[in-house]
């Protein structure tokens, strides 16, 4: 099998850390995009303080890019969320290309973006190219939680916890979090605007998925974390006073109709020096079970797990395919593309 030849898609904190992690894997990097003026018609190798120029040019038109390189993958670390993913996703299927991004709610789009996410899997299937949502939560809020759940006989409930560090994240997602408003204007927003669905929904509809079941009703309660005392967000570069908006926490509720109710309270807020990111679940049943991670580093994870899913991605049948319909995700110790072809 010959390596794999991948286009950086977005060339922000998320990409600088899986830009190194795929040369250390012997994927060739063979383009890279942006939107960002100041990153346009500059090296790669310089833009993600590897030391050293890589030849690769980065560019704000994605389908010269594709027609240019022919890539066997994209890695998308842009957005969030669906409404805004679909830009990237289209025109990697369009072309024929892979794609795995981190969009959150590219993990299980199906329920809460159902015509962009069967449109994306139309021109996906008509082109041979297979798009998948991934990352921190592939794993540790899907994967794990499924093979623990793979150890009752019978359950009640499924209730997890977790939180992340908007910091890691960038300025968008600091954004979008909210952070600096003050409570008046996050009540304001929460009432008047048109939310994109709960990164916890999502969650909660692909544990619901590989379980069989089905869903009854679902339900969401928002809530904002507040600043104990004046912080400073590193994304957004600016001090945030006691008492403003450091983030906010989703509880995600999704009763089925065979009985079992699935709950995840998922907290992303600024940090404080004593913070530090949570995965806990409770499982209660026969036996009851309980998940803890401990401390996760979430950021890294989720660079790590998009990474290993690439072989994956590449050998999944085309369309747009959700990562509890992948294999279990493997530590990936060889250069990636032996995990093509049968070599491994």
């Amino acid at each position: 099998m010959e390596r794999i030849k991948a286009v950086v898609y977005g060339v922000g904190a998320m990409n600088t850390i899986v830009t190194r992690m795929l040369l250390d894997k012997d994927v060739d990097i063979v383009g890279a995009i942006s939107r960002s003026e100041s990153k346009v018609g500059r090296d790669l190798g310089d833009l993600t303080e590897l030391g050293r120029q890589l030849g690769v040019v980065v560019s704000d038109d994605a389908g010269e890019v594709f027609r240019q390189t022919r890539p066997d993958i994209a890695v998308i670390a842009v957005n969030s969320y669906m409404a805004d993913a679909v830009e990237q996703l289209r025109i990697c299927a369009e072309h024929g290309v892979n794609a795995v991004t981190i969009s959150e709610e590219a993990l299980f789009p199906w329920h809460t973006s159902p015509e962009i996410t069967a449109e994306l899997d139309r021109i996906a299937k008509s082109t041979g190219a297979t798009l998948t949502g991934t990352g921190h939560q592939d794993t540790y809020w899907v994967n794990i939680v499924a093979m623990l759940m793979g150890t009752a006989h019978h359950i009640s409930s499924v209730t997890g916890r977790a939180s992340w560090n908007v910091d890691d994240y960038g300025p968008e997602v600091a954004g979008d979090q909210q952070v600096g408003r003050t409570t008046g204007q996050f009540e304001e927003w929460l009432r008047d605007s048109q939310r994109p669905p709960t990164f916890g929904r999502n969650v909660l509809d692909a544990l619901v998925a590989d379980t069989g079941l089905t869903v009854k009703s679902q339900t969401t309660r928002t809530r904002p974390d507040l600043a104990a005392e004046s912080v400073f967000s590193q994304s957004l570069q600016k001090n945030i006073r006691a008492g403003d908006v450091i983030g906010f926490t989703d509880v995600d509720e999704i009763q089925t109709e065979e009985g079992p109710v699935f709950t995840f309270e998922m907290s992303g807020r600024v940090y404080g020096p004593d913070d530090g990111d949570i995965n806990e679940w409770a499982i209660e049943g026969e036996p009851d079970l309980v998940l803890s991670n401990g401390a996760v580093p979430t950021q890294i994870t989720t660079c790590t797990q998009m990474v290993n899913r690439i072989p994956d991605v590449i050998a999944a049948p085309a369309g747009f395919v959700t990562a509890e319909k992948l294999p279990r995700l493997r530590y990936r110790a060889f250069p990636l593309h032996t995990y093509l072809g049968g070599d491994r």
